[in-house]
């Protein structure tokens, strides 16, 4: 009687883990396919990639500097906002000043960014890059349409 009690146990235990498993790996969601944007701002571009990892998908971004002498550009952290389905910026950061060369691409140190559960199929993503050189508050804005799966 309390072998059986305890292989019934064993088997109710090994289904319900299996049922976790199977709702975590289905609920994850992902790129149809990787994302890839260059837009460019006087002397800047601003250069993104979206793509798929174990854990969803991971936002890589970097700034390059094309214009002819060095120059310091100062940002609040980040240096580019990324949100889904609202137009919404939040630089709160500590300010940060960097000097760059003609042809440097600046790469922050990647924060990591948990967005609320997404719908399959089109959302609409909204890119805000700020910073200001030479006095001036540059504004690099990008709404793209991103497909999930």
């Amino acid at each position: 009687m309390i072998k059986r009690f305890a292989i019934m146990s064993v088997i109710v235990i090994l289904l319900g883990l299996g049922t976790i498993v199977w709702f975590r790996t289905s609920s994850t969601k992902t790129l149809a396919e990787p994302v890839v944007i260059h837009k460019q701002e006087g002397n800047f571009i601003l250069h993104m990639r979206m793509e798929n990892n174990t854990e969803g998908f991971r936002v890589l971004h970097s700034l390059e500097y094309v214009g002819e002498k060095p120059i310091t550009i100062t940002h609040r952290t980040p240096l580019t906002y990324l949100s889904f389905g609202a137009r919404k910026s939040n630089f709160t950061g500590s300010p940060i000043s960097k000097t760059i060369q003609p042809g440097d691409i600046y790469r922050t140190t990647p924060t990591r960014k948990v967005f609320k559960p997404l719908e399959n199929g089109s959302n609409t993503l909204y890119i805000h890059c700020q910073f200001i050189a030479d006095e001036e508050v540059i504004n690099i804005k990008i709404e793209k349409n991103v497909n999930i799966q």
